[in-house]
């Protein structure tokens, strides 16, 4: 009986480790993206999640919210996700090799080739976004966006969007 009962404990723990949140691992290097329209607005990749790259926009230097990169799943997009406060918008994102555009049906440009991407939807979602506070919170920051609605830098800590391990 005690030996079924640790096995059963055991099991459990499995369980439960297996299916926890996984918490985000900082990365070996930072992966910057920069926007090509307004080169002060970057977003920094600095931790690694289950499924996307996580960090923050930046402008000069000031963190304006979170913002997640992730890996398409099959048959799915390659996304965005950008957090502040209690809200969220997300999107699709479009990966370039210099001009040609990365497609995961063909065989060139490869993935990890592409330098450059473009968040689909990021600007209008940003030219809507409210808070409890404040209606139009990016409306007057026609820097932001600018890049938003651009195209985006990927630095060569980044491949393809992920993270150069070593």
């Amino acid at each position: 009986m005690k030996r079924e009962g640790i096995v059963s404990n055991l099991l459990v723990l499995c369980l439960v480790w297996a299916v926890a949140p996984a918490a985000a691992i900082p990365l070996p290097l930072v992966c910057e993206l920069t926007s090509e329209e307004s080169p002060s607005i970057k977003i920094r990749l600095t931790e690694r999640t289950t499924g996307s790259l996580k960090g923050v926009l930046i402008q000069n230097d000031r963190a304006l919210g979170v913002f997640q990169s992730g890996k398409p799943k099959p048959g799915k997009d390659p996304w965005w996700s950008f957090h502040q406060d209690n809200n969220s918008s997300k999107g699709i994102s479009v990966f370039f090799k210099d001009t040609k555009v990365w497609n995961p049906h063909r065989r060139l440009p490869r993935p990890q080739d592409t330098n450059r991407v473009l968040f689909a939807g990021l600007a209008p979602a940003l030219w809507n976004w409210t808070t409890n506070r404040k209606r139009g919170v990016f409306q007057d920051k026609s820097d932001v966006l600018k890049a938003a609605g651009g195209i985006w830098s990927i630095s060569s800590q980044c491949v393809g969007g992920r993270i150069v391990d070593g």
